[in-house]
């Protein structure tokens, strides 16, 4: 069975966590916040055990599963207004930036396969900027509290075509706020495709710098050197 490119999973854990995935998007939809069993001294293992339970299913059951479970998400969420908050992992996210982060799960993890089995997979701009329009502001719960433990900087994030936003990290602490170029320490600016690829660790920070799909427009080139190692994956 293929591995995934630069990831752990075989093409099958990859297709279940796809699948495990569209299950949570439509029980959050519902309203329901926890949509598998936790033990809550191992929430940790009882999603692995849950995942791992998903995996045992065969390619053509897991491929039902995500067509089920995503009709199921899109018909909980019909007739809601996109700034309506909807259940997401014990907090709120807007309809609308929960649907486009069911998006992004589709379009990463359709990436990771096609990488897996040599298969072409085209990232179109317009949908990779629904996805990090939606990812931005939940940036903060992503920080690496260890790489970013005493860190204070600032960065101006721009997406080629919108949204720009600052990003301020304060010792393992991150915050997004509207853009202003006169407090940035460092200015990124990068296409939404290869800002899809980097936030979510597709492709590597340096080669994106390096092959100019993301640029530093000014300040410290350094500090943009070290933006991506401050943030873990989603």
């Amino acid at each position: 069975m293929s591995r995934c490119q630069d990831r752990k999973w075989t093409t099958r854990e990859a297709a279940a966590h796809l699948a495990f995935g569209a299950v949570d998007y439509a029980e959050h939809a519902r309203g329901v916040q926890q949509c598998y069993q936790v033990d809550p001294t191992d929430t940790v293992g009882s999603h692995r055990r849950s995942l791992a339970a998903m995996v045992q299913r065969g390619s053509h059951q897991l491929s039902a599963d995500l067509q089920l479970y995503v009709c199921a998400f899109l018909d909980a969420t019909e007739g809601r207004a996109a700034a309506d908050l909807m259940c997401w992992h014990g907090g709120s996210l807007r309809c609308a930036d929960m649907t486009c982060l069911l998006i992004g799960e589709q379009l990463l993890h359709g990436y990771d396969l096609a990488q897996a089995v040599g298969a072409e997979w085209l990232i179109e701009t317009e949908p990779a900027r629904l996805v990090v329009q939606a990812l931005l502001p939940i940036l903060p719960a992503l920080v690496d509290d260890k790489a970013a433990k005493g860190v204070d900087a600032t960065y101006e994030l721009a997406v080629h075509g919108g949204p720009r936003v600052t990003a301020r990290f304060r010792d393992a602490t991150a915050s997004i706020g509207p853009p202003d170029s006169g407090i940035a320490g460092c200015r990124l600016s990068g296409d939404p495709v290869a800002w899809l690829l980097a936030l979510y660790g597709r492709v590597g920070w340096e080669e994106l710098l390096r092959t100019g799909r993301v640029t530093v427009t000014g300040g410290d080139a350094t500090l943009g050197a070290g933006f991506k190692r401050l943030l873990r994956n989603p």
